[in-house]
């Protein structure tokens, strides 16, 4: 599947969501310069700020608000994780 690249940043999304604040969005940011491989969404759950289970449905609300899969949303969910964030991108482009 090609995934599109949306010009939000899931961080800034989080934040805008009122899922985390500015401070904790930078925090993260700061964290993730020490080690480009880990993901903000990875590194909030990491430090608690975010159970699994909220970043699992943020990046929902994030796919249906900008109509994109996020990049590397599979190097660290668990399948099943996996397969519902692709069921529910299936959804959206079949009603569309």
């Amino acid at each position: 599947m090609m995934r599109k690249e949306s010009d939000q940043k899931i961080g800034d999304f989080l934040v805008e969501s009122g899922l985390i604040t500015e401070a904790q969005r930078i925090a993260a940011l700061e964290l993730q310069e020490d080690n480009k491989d880990r993901l903000i969404g990875e590194i909030l759950v990491t430090q608690g700020v975010l159970s699994k289970e909220d970043l699992v449905m943020a990046l929902q609300m994030y796919m249906v608000t900008y109509d994109v899969l996020p990049e590397h949303v599979d190097e660290w969910l668990d399948q099943d994780e996996v397969d519902l964030l692709m069921e529910k991108f299936d959804e959206k482009k079949k009603k569309n």
